[in-house]
């Protein structure tokens, strides 16, 4: 993303906002995107209060590079009073009121599923790089319609291999959407695919 000045700050914010099938929309998300992972230090695919401070600080960095504030910012005088009023905000933002901690953590496998293990960091990749790509309309959340593209992703290197390849029929994949929609909203956040994965494909991998 290359702008020059707050002038062309603006004009990118304008398109980014206009539609989703802008490119700016499209850099924008990617942006949103990165500051979430950056902010997920836990690796368990969800911001908690405690990390939503850092990934407002890294949405923020744009803003301030051209001379804009977070909408927040007035009102903190000090680190204290941010994280206080950041803390309200995401306790307006966290709909179900779960806290993020909605955590599923497994004991087999132990390298694939420590947070602190190289193998679960590149675990963590591939699913958020077959939650991205699946994310057709860039809301942040897999429909069912889009859920297709995100298991075909999943399951291509078995299917290379000539693996066995899991939910591969309709009826399937319809079981295993209801499954990972733990909320029944109808769709797929990131850390409902992460979850799922790890307790019922690489747990099951494990213990074979």
């Amino acid at each position: 993303m290359d702008l020059a000045n707050k002038d062309d700050f603006t004009f990118f914010m304008r398109r980014a906002l206009t539609s989703s099938d802008d490119d700016c929309y499209i850099e924008l998300y990617n942006l949103l995107l990165r500051s979430f992972v950056a902010a997920d230090v836990d690796f368990d695919g969800k911001v908690s209060v405690d990390e939503f401070d850092s990934m407002i600080e890294a949405a923020a960095a744009l803003l301030r590079k051209f001379g804009y504030q977070w909408w927040d910012e007035a009102k903190c005088p000090d680190e204290a009073t941010r994280k206080t009023v950041r803390a309200a905000l995401f306790t307006k933002i966290d709909e179900n009121n779960d806290g993020v901690m909605r955590r599923k953590r497994i004991c087999v496998c132990k390298k694939c599923t420590e947070p602190n293990t190289p193998e679960y960091r590149r675990l963590y990749w591939f699913h958020w790089q077959c939650f991205q790509a699946a994310d057709a309309d860039r809301d942040g959340m897999v429909s069912g319609d889009e859920f297709n593209k995100m298991i075909d992703m999943a399951t291509s290197a078995q299917k290379r291999l000539g693996m066995e390849t899991p939910f591969q029929s309709t009826e399937e994949r319809t079981e295993i959407f209801k499954k990972m929609d733990e909320n029944g909203d109808g769709s797929i956040s990131f850390d409902e695919w992460l979850n799922f994965s790890l307790n019922d494909i690489i747990a099951k991998v494990a213990s074979l």
